[in-house]
């Protein structure tokens, strides 16, 4: 009796024992599940996350290219290159030749040695029509260089003539105070247009380069006139004192000369196309 009872409570510990073991193996089978979708999840939100990342860089990067290609179509580069042109001209040769003449008459002035200076004036003067003729006549000795060097040396040549003549007691001081204000004024505008007119990069280099041509200058009418009249007044001044001969004429000459003086410095003001702008030629 006592041995079936052993025998039963033994087969009811076996079967609990089976029972709890396979609890047991479902309930860590059921908790490795778990992780593993846990992880799935995790990876598939970390791989959803990194494609967005990947694609945000690559929309970063796809804009760094169009910008950089954006912000060097202007710049200097491989297919883009400076006009250049010759100027080594006879034309150019003769305008720098009467700038080095300027000081030499303004010496002579001061030292009234007035039948030398009028020779040499008259020579100053032959150059300018020369360099002119040459220019107009022959297309490969014209410049864009030269139509800015042209009228500076004019300018130069005037403005020192017209101070060392004031300075000898000649011309009276308010004309040439007019005159040197004028010219100042259109020589500091030539500049302000070379500034604007050079393409980046900017450098001193380029600024000053003088076969980089970047503009040209179209006098007016009435300034061309002015010179005329300005060289008139400075060559009469010269053959006064030289020869002894018209000096009742120089009076005129002052109300005249500043008349046109003031008028064309006006036209510079309103009036267009005074200036055309060289735009960088490209690259085949």
């Amino acid at each position: 009796m006592c041995s079936m009872n052993l025998l039963r409570l033994s087969s009811i510990f076996k079967t609990c024992n089976s029972n709890i073991t396979s609890s047991v193996l479902r309930y860590r089978s059921t908790s490795v599940m778990v992780c593993q979708l846990q992880r799935f999840r995790h990876i598939a939100h970390y791989r959803k996350k990194g494609m967005k990342n990947v694609a945000l860089m690559s929309q970063v990067f796809e804009n760094v290219k169009s910008l950089k290609l954006y912000s060097t179509q202007n710049l200097p580069g491989k297919n883009v290159k400076d006009q250049t042109e010759n100027i080594l001209t006879i034309p150019n040769f003769l305008t720098v030749g009467r700038m080095i003449m300027c000081p030499i008459l303004g010496y002579l002035v001061i030292q009234n040695d007035y039948p030398t200076a009028f020779g040499l004036f008259v020579i100053a003067g032959i150059t300018d029509l020369l360099d002119g003729w040459i220019a107009r006549t022959f297309p490969s000795q014209s410049s864009l260089a030269g139509s800015f060097l042209d009228p500076l040396a004019d300018k130069l040549l005037i403005g020192t003539l017209f101070i060392s003549l004031t300075f000898s007691g000649v011309i009276p001081m308010p004309l040439t105070v007019l005159i040197v204000a004028r010219d100042s004024l259109l020589v500091a505008s030539g500049f302000y247009v070379r500034y604007i007119s050079l393409e980046p990069p900017r450098t001193v280099g380029r600024y000053f380069d003088p076969s980089l041509a970047t503009a040209q200058l179209a006098p007016t009418n009435i300034s061309k006139f002015n010179t005329a009249v300005q060289l008139l007044l400075v060559a009469c001044s010269l053959a006064v004192p030289a020869f002894s001969v018209g000096e009742p004429i120089l009076p005129v000459l002052w109300y005249v000369t500043g008349t046109t003086t003031v008028l064309s410095g006006l036209s510079y003001v309103f009036a267009k196309n005074t200036y055309r702008i060289i735009t960088r030629s490209r690259a085949k």
